[in-house]
């Protein structure tokens, strides 16, 4: 019988909260990133991030309604391994809402970093826990190319990586189709 672990992202995947990341740019100026624009900016030389606001108590969460729903599912069933994976520092105050507002116990694991490595870091040491049927749901592009190349080096292991665009406009979900599209032209070439 398969092992069979069912990651989560938490920003702008089963919740939006009123949350930044501000990036001080070599010049000394400042810009400020909601999660959704931070999961595509491209870094510049010499910027800096600060996620101060991902570092306290959630600040007006709202729920994307679709993948909660998910995750209540996953969450039925004993069997499963379901983990809120984030690149927030501390887990406590998404484990605190999920029990509060939906009387959910999740598992919380806070990685404190935003590298899309760290996430599938995280996934491969399952992975060499024996777990052999992954499926990982994140708003990042990044984190979910990160995720997917993992097929590759285990191909005896199932792994579904997901990108959540339910919080996206339509407009945004055509310009991210756009850009995966052209990327996956590129790599190609």
């Amino acid at each position: 019988m398969a092992k069979v672990l069912r990651v989560f992202d938490f920003d702008d995947t089963l919740a939006k909260s009123v949350s930044y990341i501000y990036v001080k740019h070599k010049d000394g100026s400042e810009s400020k990133l909601d999660p959704a624009q931070y999961a595509k900016y491209e870094a510049k030389p010499g910027d800096e991030y600060d996620f101060r606001d991902f570092n306290r108590m959630l600040n007006k969460p709202q729920v994307i309604k679709k993948n909660l729903k998910l995750l209540q599912q996953m969450l039925t069933n004993r069997e499963k391994k379901v983990t809120i994976l984030t690149a927030r520092k501390l887990a406590f105050p998404i484990r605190y809402w999920f029990k509060k507002e939906f009387g959910l116990d999740v598992y919380v694991v806070g990685l404190a970093n935003n590298d899309p490595k760290a996430k599938s870091d995280w996934i491969e040491k399952h992975i060499k826990k024996g777990y052999t049927d992954i499926a990982f749901m994140d708003d990042s592009i990044k984190n979910v190319k990160a995720v997917q190349r993992l097929q590759g080096k285990y191909p005896n292991v199932r792994i579904k990586s997901v990108l959540a665009v339910e919080h996206l406009s339509s407009e945004e979900k055509t310009e991210l189709l756009e850009n995966y599209i052209s990327d996956q032209v590129e790599s190609y070439l």
